[in-house]
């Protein structure tokens, strides 16, 4: 209820920031928000990020969790989400046009049966094991995507598009970093 609240000091520390900052997350407000967002929703993330700012964070930082990264055109991307749904490894499908296939729509629906205690994921005819650690992060390259409304209410939309004042401070950081090291951390 204080006029001065901070959500971002609720989702994050100063700490974990500087360290996406050093995985590539550029400094701006924008930015350290999306990351806090990613970092803490319930629901996988769909990012828009014709920049590839947000995408190059994002692999640096997860592919110490085995990054398991394809694209919708790749013929063995089915298999490659099956098999990080049940090893719990988390997947990024890059470059995504308009459409998503239908296949995965069960894994980004959070489609989850369960059964005592263990939960499962239905794709296509098979009934896959959701290992708790998976993750999926789904990207398009597309300044102003349009999907249906279905993919919007059912993912996590982060919007890495450079504003006005995110450039700013991104240039501002890289003055700094150039013209006094010392003070960059």
């Amino acid at each position: 209820m204080s006029e001065s609240a901070n959500p971002l000091a609720v989702l994050t520390d100063e700490a974990t920031i500087a360290g996406w900052n050093n995985f590539g997350l550029p400094p701006d407000r924008v930015s350290t928000e999306n990351g806090a967002i990613l970092n803490n929703s319930e629901r996988y993330s769909l990012i828009i990020d014709p920049q590839l700012q947000g995408i190059t964070w994002l692999r640096k930082t997860w592919d110490k969790h085995d990054l398991k990264v394809t694209r919708l055109s790749n013929p063995k991307m089915a298999k490659t989400v099956e098999f990080a749904v049940e090893g719990g490894q988390p997947v990024l499908i890059e470059n995504l046009e308009n459409s998503i296939d239908a296949v995965i729509q069960p894994v980004y629906a959070r489609c989850i049966i369960k059964k005592g205690k263990t939960k499962y994921i239905k794709m296509g005819d098979k009934e896959l094991t959701l290992n708790p650690k998976f993750n999926l992060f789904l990207h398009t390259k597309l300044s102003n995507p349009h999907y249906p409304p279905e993919i919007q209410a059912e993912c996590t939309l982060i919007n890495f598009t450079v504003t006005e004042s995110g450039l700013e401070d991104q240039l501002l950081a890289l003055v700094v970093k150039k013209e006094r090291p010392d003070l960059a951390a």
